[in-house]
């Protein structure tokens, strides 16, 4: 019989080297690369608790009680990570926004962008990762609930919270029972989404953002197209789209502009040397050749023609 048993890690003696070995570590799993920052003293004594399965990661840090800041650059997969400060407040730089939690308030957060955690009181944190094939058939739920902030009082967050809790101090379980406990955790996320139905917007359901994406994609090539094509299109206002997209993290015109840089990169790699770049821009909604160029390095860390260099090498 397979078992599945939370790890245990760390020693009040450990000393800092060791202890950010092992943040890194876990915290590679949740976040990507990531460094933490302790404003008075360093990381010596760091323990945890970490549990592990296909489906969702389970962990919890017990940082030192000093003001510190946890920068992530994200993993490579559209995952989430559900965090939660207990020993005091955390606030959360996620691209443009600052998000403010009190002690023990949860939030779901992209585990793909780049992100900046302060805890002013440091103690503990923590994480729920959950991978994206896993969360892929529940898409509705989590597009309503990401960067949404819950009180402790929210009784789906509860329930979440003593599943994860019970899965991280059982000493085993067999994968059978795991997979059982990872199912309940996972429907519970659809009730947990029904506690911010009222923040949609008047006249835009839940699966609007689908139809809106689809007009997004078959409207790339024109460099005219707005957020007022899409309004007028879903019958409703620019604002009501943007709430929308900024409930999922970014905005309208960001993620145009990160679905033309995906095309023009597939189609730089695609095409080699038979289509000139310029073409290649201008065909995907670009309008401005050095804007693009910007962008595109930004975003991938490498210039449209060093990889197609690249591409043509190998």
């Amino acid at each position: 019989m397979e078992v599945i048993r939370p790890l245990k890690f760390g020693a009040l003696s450990q000393p800092d080297a060791e202890s950010r070995l092992i943040c890194r570590t876990i915290l590679f799993d949740m976040l990507g690369e990531a460094t933490i920052a302790v404003e008075e003293g360093d990381l010596s004594g760091v323990t945890g608790l970490l549990w592990k399965h296909v489906d969702m990661s389970l962990a919890t840090l017990y940082l030192p009680k000093a003001p510190l800041r946890l920068t992530a650059r994200g993993v490579e997969t559209p995952d989430v990570v559900i965090l939660r400060a207990t020993d005091g407040p955390m606030v959360i730089h996620h691209r443009q926004r600052v998000f403010e939690l009190k002690p023990r308030e949860v939030i779901l957060l992209p585990a793909d962008i780049f992100s900046e955690i302060s805890m002013p009181s440091g103690g503990r944190l923590d994480f729920a990762h959950l991978p994206h094939p896993a969360i892929a058939r529940l898409k509705r739920s989590i597009d309503s609930v990401l960067l949404q902030i819950f009180p402790e009082d929210c009784l789906p967050l509860q329930l979440l919270t003593n599943y994860a809790g019970y899965l991280l101090r059982q000493e085993h379980q067999d994968k059978q029972h795991a997979s059982m406990m990872v199912d309940h955790f996972y429907g519970l996320i659809p009730v947990l989404a029904q506690h911010v139905t009222q923040t949609v917007p008047a006249g835009l359901p839940l699966n609007r953002m689908e139809s809106i994406k689809a007009l997004i994609e078959n409207s790339l090539a024109d460099s005219s197209f707005s957020i007022a094509d899409v309004a007028k299109a879903e019958g409703v206002t620019p604002r009501a789209i943007q709430k929308l997209f900024s409930r999922s993290g970014t905005t309208f015109s960001r993620y145009v502009l990160d679905r033309r840089l995906v095309l023009a990169k597939s189609l730089i790699l695609a095409s080699t040397m038979t289509k000139p770049i310029s073409q290649i821009v201008y065909s995907v909604g670009f309008n401005d050749l050095s804007y693009f160029n910007r962008t595109f390095r930004s975003r991938y860390g490498i210039r449209p023609t060093d990889l197609r260099r690249m591409t043509a090498q190998n």
